[in-house]
């Protein structure tokens, strides 16, 4: 049987020359799936008492999809899916415990995973003494609480710094632990369907951000089972059935840092893995059956 699906992206990335769009379709086709790219700016959803209808432009649908892949953090697009029983990639739920980071280690924490101690302060009202002393030291993070590509996470290690952080974060940060022994480095590790789907080490030679984006380095990684065992717990207890997990190194182990529910995954293509696609068309087309 043939299907039809949906990826919804922010229309910004169109431009880029790495979107992967026509890689995807095809990975999809191999499956018997037409992929059709859709941007969520293109996107109307109206309700009223005795109207519940979705738009592309002025174009009312009336063929929905078998299946909706969200590669934006817009939850009103996916709870519309939802409530039709549509299959979403990944739920509303998942998206917003992943957006945002202090939910997130309150799951992980409630379902006993390890994770740095993390502090969130309605208002963003931080004592620099205070903290330093909860964490046991003068140096520790700040970071948006719904960042993502390492953008606006910062180390402090000073009143000073810590508030320019804050400010830089919109006041909308919280504050953890430095994980001093994963300097530089950390785990991605992406998991489809409750299994690991790849993972790479991420470093930096110049900063204690490994992430891609921020100018970090990627190597392939021989992942102990630890670390496999924790990234698939982490993504089910937020329910992401697509997710990139971001493991740090501790003196016996790893610690959960965040995860990443919109995760890309054209760093694995530098070390010579492209099959993460392939993997997520595949598990789709099970659920689907």
């Amino acid at each position: 049987m043939r299907h039809t699906g949906w990826i919804i992206y922010p229309r910004y990335t169109a431009s880029h020359s790495d979107n992967a769009f026509g890689w995807l379709a095809q990975e999809a086709a191999a499956f018997d799936i037409d992929l059709k790219v859709v941007f969520i700016e293109d996107i109307s959803i109206a309700y009223g008492q005795t109207t519940a209808a979705i738009y592309i432009g002025n174009q009312c649908i009336s063929e929905l999809p078998s299946f909706v892949i969200i590669r934006t953090y817009d939850t009103t697009v996916s709870r519309y899916f939802e409530r039709l029983g549509i299959l979403v990639i990944n739920s509303a739920t998942s998206m917003e415990l992943c957006k945002n980071k202090m939910l997130t280690h309150e799951i992980l924490h409630d379902n006993g995973l390890p994770t740095p101690l993390t502090v969130y302060r309605e208002g963003g009202e931080y004592n620099y003494s205070e903290l330093s002393s909860f964490f046991g030291g003068p140096t520790f993070i700040v970071k948006q609480i719904d960042g993502a590509k390492g953008e606006n996470v910062f180390l402090v290690s000073d009143a000073k710094a810590m508030n320019a952080a804050i400010g830089k974060c919109g006041g909308r940060c919280l504050c953890q632990q430095f994980v001093a022994t994963s300097y530089g480095r950390d785990v991605r590790v992406w998991v489809i369907g409750g299994k690991v789907a790849g993972a790479v080490l991420r470093y930096s030679e110049t900063s204690f951000l490994s992430n891609f984006s921020q100018g970090g380095n990627v190597d392939a990684i021989d992942l102990p089972s630890d670390a496999s065992e924790l990234a698939v717990h982490s993504a089910t207890a937020v329910g992401a059935k697509f997710a990139g997990i971001d493991l740090l190194f501790t003196s016996d182990g790893f610690t959960v840092n965040e995860i990443n529910g919109n995760a890309g995954f054209r760093t694995l293509s530098r070390i010579g893995i492209n099959d993460i696609p392939h993997k997520l068309f595949a598990y789709i087309k099970e659920m689907l059956h």
